[in-house]
């Protein structure tokens, strides 16, 4: 696929809002591998990850086919302009859930903002995704990405934890396992390269 394709199924069209850096795996291997250019600006677009545990998604859509398949069936539900939307959120505690045909299962929340009403997030165990704790998910995107712009290997503890240091200030770590935690999101986003 082109460049260009590529970054065009990145944006997620109106009314959907979704942070990509927190909830998809595809869109943050997308930007590593074809937009990434230097590392000094990527810890401050990452603190949109925020410091919680997430869901992350890394099946086969790209956001512009998910915000499209929800919009798809808001527009069923009669519930896809902003006031309808807003009363169906509020029928049920303020949220809702969508599958899509994937069988992922997506929460729906109120957006604030008047152009992009439609918060969406993975949902929680939902097929296609991970549980992943922020920093895990900031380390693994920043030793990806300076294995992409400086080479080596990103499952080396000295590169990892220089990363760490270097770029989010947090300690070093012993070892890791390609099976759990910090190594499984690792290899997560080398599985979608």
């Amino acid at each position: 696929m082109q460049r260009t394709s590529l970054i065009d199924r990145l944006e997620v069209p109106a009314p959907v809002l979704f942070n990509l850096w927190k909830h998809h795996g595809r869109a943050i291997r997308t930007r590593i591998d074809v937009t990434l250019t230097s590392l000094d600006h990527l810890p401050n677009e990452l603190v949109v990850i925020g410091h919680e545990l997430m869901d992350l998604y890394t099946g086969e859509f790209m956001p512009c086919d998910i915000a499209r398949q929800l919009c798809a069936q808001l527009d069923v539900l009669g519930a896809l302009d902003q006031e309808a939307y807003r009363l169906w959120i509020g029928s049920n505690n303020g949220y809702q859930m969508l599958e899509l045909d994937d069988s992922s299962c997506w929460a729906l929340r109120y957006g604030h903002n008047p152009e992009r009403h439609i918060h969406i997030h993975p949902g929680r165990w939902s097929p296609g995704t991970q549980r992943v704790r922020a920093n895990v998910l900031k380390t693994a995107i920043l030793v990806h990405s300076h294995v992409r712009l400086h080479g080596g290997d990103v499952f080396d503890v000295e590169l990892i934890n220089a990363v760490r240091e270097q770029y989010l200030a947090l300690s070093a770590i012993e070892g890791i396992d390609p099976s759990e935690g910090l190594g499984l999101m690792i290899d997560t986003l080398r599985k979608l390269a």
